[in-house]
């Protein structure tokens, strides 16, 4: 069975349809379908059942859905562990990019430079998902060599190297249709009586130190936690809830439904590139570059 083909069952079981799957996949329905009635041949039985309202899996295509998901992690994996071991005999240096921690200010400051090392760049995508950003910071040289995102998260030190690049300011990211996306500009005072949402206590120091100022001088405010570490259902809840967000001005495309507001007085959290506290040769060589620049 081709890796194709397994990704076709999980899209149609997924979807529902063969055009929904199609679309998903960039392919044709015709195609997914055929390929669909291949599998159902090799393996014997009747994975899906056809009706006038969509697809649904059978018995057997629901234990076969299980089974699918976990090979399809596996060769995933595969392909990672190839794609790692072949970037290191390039000596290529791989940069993390996300929604929430883009590569592009980083790459800015590379560019910029006057002279590096010659060094070939290799952009590794990933996921803004709780558990996805604690493997990355755990495991930072794995999947990829360096990023760029705030760095004032308590414990980082323990298992990675920053080189500080300059700050984020801290801005509320307000829901379009709230009555402050029309101001310029927030202070703690117009919060009173509002839903904040913000990183929970002990992630950061220096947003505990604003969690203190708010609830000592603005008792109003009503805060709310996040998660340990912010992901898009974060700003999604932000603007599902009509509740206000503590975000980053780097972070002011994430969601087209909420404004990001700047805050006065003026609170900063500390940037930098991240990488291992081991790093490869030719990363080494990168971020050496880069703090010749800076």
């Amino acid at each position: 069975m081709e890796h194709t083909v397994l990704q076709s069952f999980l899209a149609v079981a997924d979807c529902g349809s063969f055009s929904k799957a199609a679309e998903r996949l960039f392919v044709s329905p015709t195609a997914v379908m055929k390929q669909i009635n291949g599998l159902e041949e090799e393996v014997g039985v009747k994975l899906f059942s056809r009706t006038n309202r969509g697809l649904t899996l059978t018995e057997a295509g629901q234990a076969f859905y299980q089974d699918a998901v976990r090979l399809s992690e596996q060769i995933a994996q595969a392909f990672a562990r190839a794609r790692r071991i072949a970037s290191a005999g390039e000596e290529a240096v791989r940069v993390g990019n996300s929604l929430l921690n883009p590569c592009k200010p980083l790459l800015d400051l590379w560019n910029g430079l006057a002279e590096k090392p010659d060094c070939a760049i290799r952009i590794v995508p990933f996921a803004d998902t709780v558990e996805s950003l604690e493997r990355v910071y755990h495991t930072l040289g794995e999947d990829f060599d360096v990023m760029i995102g705030a760095c004032d998260i308590a414990g980082y030190s323990d298992f990675l190297q920053i080189l500080n690049c300059g700050v984020y300011r801290v801005c509320i990211g307000v829901p379009r249709r709230h009555p402050f996306a029309r101001k310029a500009c927030l202070t703690p005072g117009d919060l009173a009586g509002e839903r904040l949402i913000m990183l929970r206590e002990g992630m950061s120091a220096t947003l505990d130190n604003v969690r203190r100022e708010l609830r000592a001088g603005y008792p109003e405010i009503a805060i709310v936690d996040s998660p340990k570490y912010y992901d898009l259902d974060v700003f999604n809840r932000c603007e599902q809830e009509g509740a206000l967000l503590l975000t980053l001005d780097a972070w002011k495309d994430v969601h087209p439904a909420l404004c990001t507001i700047p805050v006065q007085p003026e609170y900063v959290i500390p940037c930098g590139i991240l990488y291992p506290l081991h790093p490869a040769p030719q990363v080494k060589r990168f971020v050496e570059a880069l703090r010749g620049g800076l």
